[in-house]
């Protein structure tokens, strides 16, 4: 095996580390590649994200606490415990100075379950302004600016209460405490901020970075997080990428990182190579953030992918100031004297988010069974099995999250060889063979199967594979294997997020649209999604199908 193809052979093992890279073309790597050859075709890259091996196949769960370092969780139970008792303290404060307020409160309701309402929409007004958000607890004026919000709307929250309930209570209470509470917490913070400051000069509480870029900028980068260490970023590993132009494109390439004597530590820095497994190897390896110090342009299609990939894994995406061009990404600017860096995320990536969308697809589906199978399912078998007396369902092997593949089912719609005429057809119509292949005169669809097709009754088996969690209700459409592997860098990315029964290809024309307009749909909802955009989906599927549009 040649030094190129073990750069995309992991099989089982760790993932891999080398000391030293150079020239590696990764675009153009592997065995069945023929870089001088400019009449075959060149390996594409892809951040597919996909598994190591079976053996490390980590929950949504289980990976959102693998990669959150423990200080993390002890340092923000510590926030709320200061954040608690800087309300309690307003409130007794207030209270001790006016005493006929407490007794008002007495007589409106018991002393404990108001400390407790009142601490509460404090503790929530925090969290929706976003004071425990990763980085905004270490940097200055923009915690500061949440809090004075967090106040604001816990004063006006606190009041609309009292005044729908008819309840009276003081205003001591309900205005000025929650005002004195602003000022407890911001000092409360600022005491906070510096121990954390004070830790991470000392080189704790930091998290895991894989810096990636040209050599030089990673030691100017190396060199800025030394003199900004309350960035609360440490080096772990370094990813040495180059411009190449070869055939008039520039290709993005990994090269050798060449250490800064003059920065402490940078020879012990891991190398890691720029491959399709980047997302997946830092990953594995326990890393934070991805910090993109150069060489990326802000309109890369490389930047979008990987971002994509690696804020899919719930990784950090940070970058330079000059570098990002992220949009539809959540963007935070790290203000500091020593060094500008944007971070990056996609909120709807969050766990949170994701486990919501998993209960909806299981509720979803198992609704959609329970209503379908007697009224749609049952029936549609019955028609095919008496057609031709062959099998009612039709399962083939797709593609899913990740690159795993999974069988997923349909209704069976063509004859028995029908995947053995596809190439054959292809060529006849004139049509290219591969994710978009459809014939809307197709002779393999029996008569069974123009019927059940037109209404996108074949896809009704498919809410079993979203109830064994291989699909969810909204997403890209499912793909076979030869259709991926024709996949180009950014639309890869698709395969970061289940595919679904519906998505934004069945809404907006389906078999009618072109190849570009698909790829472009599946890339944007990849980037964009949320669970009001897949509620809007699910409605519009319902119109689409009795209209029938672009289904044959």
């Amino acid at each position: 095996m040649t030094h190129e193809e073990e750069l995309f052979d992991h099989g089982g093992e760790e993932p891999f580390v080398l000391e030293e890279t150079s020239a590696i073309h990764v675009p153009q790597a592997g065995a069945d590649d023929h870089p001088d050859d400019p009449a075959k075709p060149q390996r594409t890259m892809m951040f597919s994200n996909s598994v190591f091996s079976d053996s490390f196949k980590p929950s949504e769960t289980r990976r959102y606490f693998n990669k959150t370092p423990v200080w993390r969780y002890w340092f923000v139970l510590a926030l709320v415990a200061t954040d608690l008792v800087s309300m309690l303290l307003s409130l007794v404060i207030c209270l001790s100075i006016r005493p006929h307020s407490y007794m008002k409160l007495e007589d409106s309701m018991p002393v404990g379950v108001f400390l407790a309402l009142q601490c509460g929409i404090w503790l929530l007004c925090l969290l929706f302004c976003g004071t425990y958000q990763r980085h905004v607890v270490a940097d200055g004026y923009a915690l500061y600016t949440k809090i004075f919000n967090a106040t604001i709307i816990a004063v006006v929250l606190t009041s609309c209460l009292v005044y729908m309930l008819q309840l009276n209570l003081p205003r001591t209470a309900i205005i000025a405490a929650p005002t004195l509470a602003g000022v407890l917490e911001g000092i409360s913070r600022w005491l906070m901020r510096r121990s954390l400051h004070q830790k991470r000069a000392k080189g704790r509480c930091r998290y895991s970075t894989v810096l990636l870029g040209s050599s030089d900028g990673i030691n100017e980068t190396l060199h800025s997080l030394v003199a900004s260490s309350a960035l609360g970023y440490e080096a772990v590993a370094v990813c040495p990428i180059t411009v190449e132009t070869e055939r008039g494109r520039e290709e993005i390439v990994a090269s050798r990182y060449i250490a800064d004597p003059s920065v402490a530590g940078s020879d012990d820095l891991k190398v890691i190579p720029f491959t399709n497994h980047l997302p997946r190897t830092v990953m594995h390896m326990g890393v934070q953030t991805v910090l993109v110090t150069d060489t990326l342009e802000r309109d890369s299609v490389t930047l979008h992918a990987l971002s994509l990939a690696i804020e899919s894994l719930g990784i950090e995406l940070a970058v330079s100031v000059s570098v990002a061009d992220l949009s539809g990404h959540k963007l935070y600017l790290r203000d500091s004297a020593q060094q500008q860096v944007l971070t990056a995320s996609l909120p709807q990536y969050s766990l949170a988010i994701r486990l919501v969308k998993r209960l909806i697809d299981i509720v979803g589906s198992f609704f959609a069974l329970v209503i379908s199978v007697p009224l749609v399912m049952l029936p549609v078998a019955l028609a095919i099995k008496h057609e031709d007396g062959g099998p009612v369902l039709y399962k083939q092997e797709r593609i899913g999250q990740n690159g795993v593949p999974f069988d997923c089912y349909k209704f069976r719609s063509m004859v028995l060889n029908a995947d053995q005429l596809d190439a054959k057809l292809a060529a006849q119509s004139g049509q290219e063979y591969g994710a978009l292949f459809k014939l809307k005169e197709d002779p393999r669809v029996t008569k069974v199967g123009r019927i059940i097709r037109k209404f996108s009754l074949d896809e009704f088996p498919q809410f079993f594979n979203v109830l064994k969690g291989d699909m969810s209700l909204v997403g890209p459409r499912p793909q076979r294997k030869y259709e991926v592997e024709k996949y180009d860098m950014l639309y890869s990315t698709r395969l970061l997020v289940k595919p679904g029964i519906t998505g934004p290809w069945q809404i907006s024309g389906r078999s009618n649209l072109s190849k570009e307009e698909a790829e472009r749909l599946d890339v944007t909802y990849i980037e964009n999604w949320s669970l009001t955009s897949d509620l809007v989906i699910l409605l519009k599927t319902v119109l689409v199908v009795f209209r029938a549009v672009g289904s044959y």
